[in-house]
């Protein structure tokens, strides 16, 4: 406990200069906000953050904010959200993270014209970033500590600027003796309805296969396009959330639910396998849940099934192609020669280039497309903010 104590010293922050770096707090700057308090962005010495203001004046605030800093300091993963820093000064409760360009993953499954641009695989790809995330705080820290999250769900799943999942929001989670038998603990009940797991919800008893159930909720939010808490009407009957919808039509027809902005690109397979490994993550019986690291396993073997269904294809045929509407694979190759350092070819400025062509070819910027060049405003804006100027 000593050696945690002098790491969060460590990473102390002034609240002046969070102030500094927030604007005092300016709503312009704020992105986020939640039962917790509110998220800002901010430039913390030259480097964009995120700042989780918490609302200050209760115990359980106060608890929360400990418990999370107690954890977070200790965390070192791609897929869990890095820590930057705290401030606990003047009646101010903030912890600083690593900012997230993308925004939350229920930020995009909420709106057509942000989920329509992540592909099948890119789903995929998401899925196994947050499933390695949390197959790490299950591994445990140390030789006797794991961690169990305890409010796993799509707004808590975050996505940098290369779409990379980033699992974050440790306020309820919880330390376990990986010694004690079956892992349990015995707590008072917290999560988010529709992700919180229906066992955990009757028996005051956590273990890890509670955050397997919620996960298992957000795979399916991600092949329905549907969040969780949402309600959908099928053939006219009464509407369901997302999972009553599931178990009901899983066995003959879950094609019916399937995101109609990837229905097309999915390979029958890599949805066999997925949805197989989906369905045992919310199955009631706590033993048939897999692990976290068989969930992994099982994503990583259905987007090897996909990715060699897809044939790599060159920009400029894809340009040839004319489509009145970009195609994903199109879309796909812009972002990344937007996003990565790329230069000059035969004295030809590559990245403006592309957009130039890419404006071209798709003659007119409608409403489908506005995401994609948000996407690169985004892009240039969080490379300006976090270079330093060379005038």
């Amino acid at each position: 406990m000593s050696s945690s104590v002098v790491n969060l010293k460590n990473h102390l922050i002034p609240l002046e200069e969070i102030n500094h770096a927030t604007d005092n707090f300016n709503p312009q700057r704020r992105i986020g906000s939640g039962g917790f308090g509110d998220v800002y962005k901010g430039i913390l010495s030259k480097r964009t953050a995120a700042f989780k203001r918490l609302k200050p004046g209760s115990y359980q605030v106060q608890e929360d904010f400990r418990n999370e800093l107690e954890m977070i300091a200790r965390f070192c993963h791609e897929n869990i959200i890095s820590f930057i820093g705290y401030c606990d000064e003047a009646n101010e409760m903030i912890i600083v993270y690593e900012y997230a360009s993308n925004g939350s993953l229920d930020w995009h499954l909420q709106d057509l014209n942000r989920r329509c641009f992540i592909t099948w695989t890119q789903r995929l790809k998401i899925c196994i970033g947050a499933a390695r995330g949390l197959h790490y705080l299950h591994l445990g820290l140390g030789e006797s500590d794991r961690v169990i999250h305890r409010d796993i769900k799509s707004a808590n799943i975050l996505l940098d600027d290369k779409m990379v999942a980033k699992i974050c929001d440790f306020g309820l989670s919880k330390f376990g003796p990986k010694n004690q038998p079956n892992g349990q603990l015995y707590t008072k009940v917290s999560g988010t309805h529709f992700y919180l797991d229906p066992t955990y919800h009757e028996s005051g008893i956590l273990n890890k296969a509670s955050d397997v159930y919620s996960f298992g909720v957000v795979m399916f939010e991600m092949l329905c396009g549907m969040l969780a808490y949402y309600a959908r009407s099928i053939g006219g009957e009464r509407p369901q959330p997302l999972i009553n919808l599931v178990r009901r039509y899983y066995d003959n027809e879950l094609e019916r639910l399937i995101d109609p902005a990837i229905k097309d690109q999915i390979d029958s397979g890599s949805f066999d396998m997925f949805k197989e490994i989906a369905y045992e993550c919310i199955s009631f019986n706590l033993k048939e849940r897999p692990t976290m690291g068989k969930v992994v396993e099982k994503l990583e073997k259905a987007l090897n099934i996909q990715e060699p269904q897809t044939p790599a294809r060159s920009l400029q045929t894809e340009f040839d192609r004319n489509p009145q509407t970009p195609p994903y694979e199109e879309i796909a190759a812009f972002i990344e020669c937007v996003e990565g350092d790329i230069g000059f070819s035969y004295g030809k400025p590559v990245a403006a280039w592309t957009i130039y062509k890419c404006l071209l070819h798709w003659n007119c910027v409608e409403a489908k497309k506005t995401i994609v060049f948000d996407r690169i405003i985004q892009i240039i804006i969080s490379a300006i903010e976090v270079r330093p100027s060379v005038l």
